[in-house]
C-alpha cells in the first residue's frame, strides 16, 4: 500500500471498522459468505474519493473472480451504509482486493 497522511489514515480506519462491522452483522445483503470475510486493511486516496478494502478469504474463495464479484455485489450497498455512518462530504468509492502479504 502507498503511504497515507494523517487524515487518510483516520478515514481509512473508520472505513475499515464500519465496513467490517456491516459485513459481520449482515447489514449488506450478498450471496457471498460474509461471515468468512475479514477486512484486514484499508487504503484511502489523497482526495478521499477512493477506498481499497483488503480482504482475507478462505483458500477456496481466494480467486480474482471472487474479488470482482465482491466489488460488484458489495461496493454500492456498503458505500450507502457507510454514508449513514461516516461524517464526510463524499463517501469513498469502494473496491475489494486480496490481502497484501
Amino acid at each position: 500500500m502507498r503511504m497515507m497522511n494523517d487524515r487518510q489514515r483516520k478515514v481509512a480506519h473508520e472505513v475499515q471498522q464500519h465496513a467490517a462491522l456491516a459485513l459481520l452483522q449482515g447489514r449488506v445483503h450478498s450471496t457471498l459468505p460474509l461471515t468468512r470475510l475479514t477486512v484486514v486493511a484499508c487504503w484511502v486516496s489523497a482526495d478521499l474519493r477512493l477506498a481499497r478494502l483488503y480482504l482475507d478469504l478462505p483458500t477456496e474463495l481466494n480467486s480474482p473472480a471472487t474479488f470482482a464479484r465482491a466489488t460488484a455485489e458489495l461496493a454500492k450497498p456498503l458505500r450507502h451504509y457507510l454514508a449513514s455512518q461516516l461524517h464526510l462530504k463524499n463517501v469513498p468509492a469502494l473496491s475489494f482486493h486480496p490481502r497484501e502479504v
